[in-house]
């Protein structure tokens, strides 16, 4: 098992990034593009544009319920059905609890060392944040998402000798640093 199917799992998500299905991936690829477009190249408002979507997400639901088995074999799921267990936003709900439940144990401090560690990633997205829109930072990370690990796949030999050929360069330069320099930084002797 690669490496980057070892990080991506099984699932849809890691369907979607190494590209299993390329009209899916292509779909969303075009349409995170078409959103990012609207929003930053077009400067088009966040909440009218979130409002027009759900009104017609609403109105296509709606045609859907009323006149889809004109059309459609499957029909959408009735308020019922998405209170059960198992349904898909059922699901996604629990999903988000479970989100805001790590949160906030982390939080909680019992683990110090996660604790700091994600009060380090927030403080990186913080000062990337300052400099960059969140619309775009979250478009680069969509599209890094869905090449890097597929060109890893594709050029994984390369890659993987040229990250051990600038390893090797680097363990050498510590060595040269630590030889001609930190071992002749004069030390305090002890007392006893």
């Amino acid at each position: 098992m690669s490496l980057v199917n070892q990080m991506l799992g099984q699932g849809a998500v890691a369907d979607l990034c190494l590209w299993k299905n390329k009209i899916k991936s292509g779909i969303t690829l075009v349409m995170a593009t078409f959103i990012w477009f609207l929003l930053e190249i077009m400067e088009t408002r966040f909440v009218p544009f979130l409002c027009s979507i759900l009104l017609l997400l609403m109105l296509l639901l709606f045609f859907w319920v009323k006149f889809g088995q004109l059309i459609f074999t499957r029909r959408p799921l009735t308020p019922e059905e998405i209170k059960l267990e198992n349904s898909p936003v059922r699901v996604l709900f629990s999903k988000i609890e479970g989100l805001f439940l790590m949160l906030y144990e982390i939080s909680y401090g019992e683990d110090i060392k996660t604790f700091l560690s994600a009060i380090l990633y927030v403080a990186i997205v913080d000062t990337v944040g300052s400099y960059i829109n969140l619309l775009t930072m979250l478009y680069i990370c969509l599209v890094c998402s869905m090449t890097i690990p597929v060109l890893y796949l594709q050029f994984q030999e390369v890659i993987d000798n040229f990250i051990r050929k600038v390893s090797e360069e680097k363990n050498k330069l510590l060595e040269v640093l630590k030889s001609n320099v930190l071992n002749n930084i004069p030390r305090a002797t002890k007392e006893e």
